[in-house]
């Protein structure tokens, strides 16, 4: 099964040669980290927190995190948990076999990790649907496939269930799938949404405060007392959970920063666990 871009053109540009230059500005440019990601070898398992909106507005700032985390070498296999925004397919969804498609190739899907996380829980399910007009999991292919090349294998998982139960469970899943791997876990995620400036870095702030700590349950805690519209803290607690570092925040910004439009903004942050 191919999986074939459904964001390209509208959240990133759809032609080959302007991506690769679009991404390699949001690396060199002066919202973003000032270099180019060179990994080489392998030292360590890490996390990285991302978002997932438009290049014009998010990719600086997922280009924090895919330049940390490079530092650590290449991985065989990235897993990458995103949220379900279309509410099509399984509550927690796991591409099975295949590849991806972007404009800058293709990826292939880790068959036996996917076919694994799924006999380990039964929550999970191998199915397509979820996955097809999806894009918190898309957006990251081109970035990954220009920080590390080729040579690693993808493992997608669309969370439409993001219960803080289901991803403590979804975590020792993996962590049992993920024995004796290397492995990058991208947790995809947009921060509070569409309030005003002020609101917006209150509510973010109160976020980044609980994933500093690596506290899920003051996550869930915040986000609920607070009406805060972060779209994948289920794949964040998921990451969190799996404990395979210290988390670093690298970089905080919103789309008014962006478009002007300080009214009604998103969050975004790029942090590692490393």
């Amino acid at each position: 099964m191919e999986r074939k871009p459904v964001a390209a053109g509208s959240f990133y540009p759809d032609d080959p040669e302007e991506l690769r230059d679009y991404i390699r500005e949001l690396f060199l440019s002066k919202r973003g980290p000032g270099a180019l990601p060179d990994p080489d070898g392998f030292e360590k398992n890490v996390g990285l927190i991302v978002p997932h909106a438009g290049y014009v507005y998010s990719g600086s700032v997922a280009a924090h995190a895919y330049m940390k985390a490079s530092k650590y070498g290449k991985p065989d296999v990235v897993v990458v948990l995103g949220p379900n925004h279309s509410g099509l397919g399984k509550p927690i969804s796991i591409w099975p076999m295949g590849e991806w498609i972007t404009p800058l190739g293709r990826v292939r899907v880790d068959e036996e990790a996917a076919h694994s996380l799924v006999n380990e829980f039964n929550m999970a399910s191998l199915d397509y649907d979820g996955h097809i007009l999806e894009h918190s999991i898309e957006v990251q292919i081109p970035f990954l496939q220009f920080t590390l090349g080729t040579g690693f294998q993808l493992l997608p998982i669309c969370l439409g269930d993001q219960r803080k139960e289901s991803m403590s469970k979804l975590s020792n899943a993996l962590s049992e799938v993920l024995k004796n791997r290397r492995f990058w876990v991208v947790a995809s995620t947009d921060l509070n949404h569409y309030e005003n400036h002020e609101e917006t870095l209150i509510k973010d702030k109160m976020v980044m405060d609980a994933i500093s700590k690596r506290n899920v349950e003051l996550l869930y805690e915040v986000i609920t007392k607070n009406g805060i519209t972060m779209c994948g803290y289920g794949a964040v607690a998921t990451l969190l959970n799996l404990k395979v570092g210290k988390v670093e925040i690298l970089n905080h910004s919103t789309s008014g920063e962006v478009s002007g439009d300080y009214d009604s903004e998103v969050g975004y942050m790029a942090a590692c666990v490393c």
